[in-house]
């Protein structure tokens, strides 16, 4: 989807909101907003903010800040969605405690090579009732409500590529873990157990009220103050320990980066303690859009932005069933109305301009097309008559232009000879390649399809192809397995 969206982080101590606008080319963040959660408190504050920035009301993606009450990974030997739609709910029925039917449920779908695994996450339908209500008392009527953690899988192209990578987000009363792999999001949960319980951790140590300790906290660890923060660090701190060692056991592989997004991520000396604590690569989100102070701030937002403008099949959307979105799409009606109204304005305008030069240009024609009559009988005496002068000298020019044409396509370019010569120089000598299939899709597209032992040597041929300076630029369109082990691939190499 094109055009513009609105990520909304409705989290209990405050909310925030992200315009976005997406083009053929360029994402551009329009509007950043944050503000104290007082939804309950001041009726259409929510909406107030809508309209005074702008921001559309119909194309929304909200985060939902219940727990689910069952996160399941289901595999499947094919990646196709289309396919998963089908039989996901009846795999669901076999592994779950709950019944399905009973509760509003989504997928966020991980494509891997040749099959699948469908992060399946179930809520309580009066969950995403009572926050569809609380959007709709605001006038806002949002096309997507879906799982932080699955929105952030929308950020894959801001993360490292020393993976895995743990994204771990840490509000006032929810922390969200995102797991990432090579393949992009792999792991998904969620704990209540967040910068709430720091703050009573303060305020029972200190024994002071929760507005003094949360003052404290604030103010980050110091000299002064390092044993009691730290002390209330523990019971985050327990929660990340366990989710990093239950993701490292079901992927088999340790997690070699923490990123930290939330409001809790922004206290002094807390990335410093989490990587002393962990042992690991800690450090704060930063998305260059957004900027370094605002990254931790607006990261889910954001992510909830992105997450909405892409949604399809695959994607985790709970705005189904009784759920279902059916309000009017004031984007898309934008996109295609606006346009169409301006083009017919413009043959409306063209129409007069045209008429008023109509009979002007009549006798200019005319003028004109005796001149070419006389100049067409000076250049060919030899022909007596030619009853179409105008359209007999576009011909003979074609013709000349034609010529031309064929003798700039032969000089200087490489024939099909040399194209096949610069290929079978670039394929390194130490790989058993068979070649099926070389086309030639045009003057400048070669098209090859072969069979080597491994991905890796699919990956190391379409390495020397783009390393050779031969081939301008070098596509690999598909590798799929084959019989007798191999690796059967199609590339698609541009000449220079």
């Amino acid at each position: 989807m094109y055009g513009k969206f609105v990520g909304l982080d409705l989290g209990s101590h405050s909310i925030k909101l992200v315009l976005i606008r997406r083009g053929l080319r360029s994402l551009e963040i329009l509007e950043t907003v944050a503000l104290d959660n007082r939804i309950h408190e001041e009726s259409g504050l929510l909406h107030r903010i809508f309209v005074e920035n702008s921001l559309p009301q119909n194309d929304v993606s909200v985060s939902i800040n219940s727990d689910p009450i069952s996160i399941k990974v289901l595999d499947f030997p094919f990646n196709d969605p289309r396919k998963i739609d089908q039989v996901y709910e009846f795999e669901l029925e076999n592994v779950s405690t709950f019944d399905p039917y009973e509760k509003i449920h989504g997928y966020h779908l991980v494509r891997l090579e040749s099959r699948a695994e469908a992060l399946v996450c179930m809520f309580e339908r009066g969950d995403i009732r009572n926050l569809i209500e609380v959007c709709k008392q605001e006038i806002i009527d949002p096309k997507v409500v879906t799982y932080p953690p699955c929105a952030y899988g929308a950020l894959d192209r801001y993360l490292l590529q020393d993976r895995p990578i743990l994204l771990i987000d840490i509000g006032a009363s929810r922390i969200s873990f995102s797991l990432f792999d090579e393949d992009g999001l792999r792991r998904v949960r969620t704990s209540s157990r967040a910068g709430n319980s720091i703050v009573e951790g303060i305020s029972r140590s200190k024994g002071v009220s929760i507005d003094e300790a949360e003052s404290l906290m604030t103010g980050g660890v110091r000299d002064d103050n390092r044993e009691l923060i730290e002390e209330a660090y523990s019971s985050i701190l327990t929660e990340i320990k366990k989710t990093i060692k239950f993701f490292e056991m079901d992927l088999k592989e340790n997690i070699r980066t923490v990123l930290l997004a939330g409001g809790i991520s922004m206290l002094n000396g807390f990335p410093d303690y989490l990587q002393r604590q962990l042992q690991k690569d800690v450090r704060r989100f930063y998305i260059p859009e957004l900027g370094e102070k605002n990254s931790p701030r607006f990261a889910l937002a954001f992510a909830l932005a992105l997450y909405g403008i892409g949604i399809r099949k695959g994607l985790l959307n709970l705005r189904k069933g009784e759920f279902q979105y059916t309000g009017s799409d004031e984007e898309l009606r934008r996109k295609i109305f606006i346009p169409a109204i301006l083009t017919s304005l413009i043959i409306l305008v063209s129409l007069y301009r045209y008429g008023s030069n109509y009979f002007e240009l009549k006798g200019r024609v005319k003028q004109i097309e005796s001149t070419i009559v006389a100049e067409v009988n000076e250049m060919f005496p030899d022909i007596k008559v030619i009853p179409k002068p105008v359209a007999f000298m576009e011909s003979e020019v074609k013709k000349v232009n034609d010529e031309i044409n064929l003798i700039q396509n032969t000089i200087g370019k490489n024939s099909q000879l040399d194209a096949l010569k610069d290929i079978s120089v670039s394929i390194p000598s130490d790989i058993n390649l068979s070649i099926d299939e070389i086309s030639f899709e045009d003057d400048k597209t070669v098209k090859l399809i072969g069979r080597c032992g491994s991905y890796q040597e699919v990956a190391d041929i379409e390495k020397a192809f783009s390393e050779s300076g031969l081939f301008e630029k070098v596509n690999r369109d598909s590798t799929n397995p084959a019989v007798n082990n191999s690796i059967k691939f199609q590339v698609s190499l541009l000449l220079k």
